[in-house]
């Protein structure tokens, strides 16, 4: 699929983007695998036949996924880096990837909410002192 120009001429300048981590992409099944047995490093061979993805895809998908700090290599293992990290790089990929889906919210549609919205904190904190 082809890109904008002013899309390529970006590509350097804003660094490498970070990899498509959606459900249906390799690099996200890839990454969802090694994810859900966090606990647990795998040989490349062993991500093959666990996931439905193209056999020869597999080795250049956990490369970026390392370029990008989110999976890691020793001798031939395989596994996501520290779970902290993962959890992090696990909700920013899937509020990406439900703002690509649904469009995410507007700056205005944010703002209407936070008129609005009630900080927990305070309401539980206003019931324990007997207010309001």
């Amino acid at each position: 699929m082809p890109i904008a120009k002013d899309e390529f001429q970006a590509i350097d300048e804003d660094g490498p983007s970070l990899p498509d981590l959606a459900p249906d992409t390799t690099q996200g099944k890839v990454y969802r695998f090694l994810l859900e047995h966090a606990d647990q490093a795998f040989r490349q061979r062993e991500i093959v036949d666990a996931v439905d993805v193209p056999e020869g895809s597999v080795g250049p998908t956990l490369n970026r996924l390392e370029q990008h700090g989110l999976v890691e290599h020793r001798d031939r293992f395989w596994a996501i880096v520290d779970a902290e990290h993962a959890v992090a790089s696990a909700g920013l990929h899937g509020a990406a990837t439900a703002d690509e889906l649904d469009g995410g919210f507007s700056d205005e549609d944010v703002d209407a909410w936070m008129e609005t919205a009630v900080n927990p904190i305070e309401e539980e904190h206003d019931h324990t002192d007997g207010g309001a």
